[in-house]
Formats: structure tokens, C-alpha cells, sequence
């Protein structure tokens, strides 16, 4: 059995299969492409993250925020200040009993779904947290946030994160 199309509908699915195939975003005109390097300043910011809470350094995880900070949430950048040395507290505790059975901590961070339209950016964010014994997992644990990010000033901060459940 064959399906007739009409010579619109054909259109319409020639167009759509054009777009999907060359990795095209739909933007709005008069919007900017964002450019290689918006990608590449926030990968820096999951990467800073990552350097903060493993040298825990709070005031290093700061500089990724925007003193603008608020979420759906109610919380400012002083609430996030907060979670940031709640953060770092619990991956001491986390590298202090690992350290008891002879495991190690490490971290890794990832964005993924990055969208980026002119200044404004959203992402999931994960945190990564992994107690291994030379090389083999013994225990993993996985923090996924949605991240809205702002450029200010030619640098991207983020404006939000809130945790996923």
C-alpha cells in the first residue's frame, strides 16, 4: 500500500528533514548564532566548578554566579553562597571516609542541552561524584541540576541553578 502526499505536505517534510539533517536550530531573525567561544566560557564555568569544589574554594565557585542570582525558588546569591560551602562540606566528609577504606574521591562535571540565544544560555549541569578504589567505582553519586546562564560584561555567569529531583 503506498501513501500519496500532497506536493505541500512533501514540502513541509523536505524542509524539516533539511533542517534536522544540517544540525540547524530554529532562531529567531535578528538574533545572533552564538558563537564557539559562548560554548567554550561556559564548559569554563562547569570546569571552575569542578576546581572549586576540589580545592574547596568557595569564593572560586562564587565567580561563576551572577550577583543578580534568583531562582523560582526565592533564593539569592547569598542562599547559593550558602550551598556552596554546604557543597564543599560534604565532599570533605566524603574524601574524609573514603579515605578510611583506602578510596579516593573524584569529580567530574558535564553540561549537556546546552541552548544558547544572544545573551542568555540554559543547560542541565551535572556533578559527578565517585569513590574509587584504584580504578574500579565503589560507590557514585550524581547531582543534576537546570542551569540558566547571562552574559554580562562579555562573560557568562549563571543566574539560576536549581536542583533536579
Amino acid at each position: 500500500m503506498s501513501i500519496k502526499l500532497s506536493k505541500g505536505v512533501k514540502l513541509i517534510l523536505l524542509a524539516v528533514i533539511l533542517v534536522l539533517s544540517a544540525g540547524c536550530s530554529m532562531i529567531t531573525p535578528g538574533t545572533t548564532v552564538p558563537s564557539n567561544s559562548d560554548e567554550a566560557m561556559i564548559q569554563a564555568i562547569a570546569d571552575n566548578i569542578k576546581a572549586a569544589i576540589e580545592n574547596k574554594d568557595v569564593d572560586l565557585f562564587m565567580e561563576n554566579i551572577s550577583p543578580d542570582y534568583s531562582d523560582s525558588y526565592g533564593q539569592t546569591y547569598q542562599s547559593i553562597y550558602l550551598m556552596a560551602q554546604d557543597l564543599v562540606g560534604q565532599i570533605e566528609a566524603a574524601e574524609e571516609l573514603a579515605n578510611s577504606y583506602g578510596a579516593s574521591i573524584v569529580l567530574s562535571t558535564f553540561i549537556s542541552n546546552l541552548i544558547i540565544v544572544e545573551s542568555w544560555a540554559n543547560s542541565d549541569f551535572e556533578i559527578s561524584i565517585n569513590a574509587q578504589i584504584l580504578i574500579f567505582n565503589a560507590y557514585s553519586y550524581d547531582i543534576a541540576f537546570e542551569v540558566n546562564y547571562q552574559k554580562e560584561n562579555g562573560a557568562w555567569k549563571i543566574l539560576s541553578i536549581i536542583e533536579k529531583s
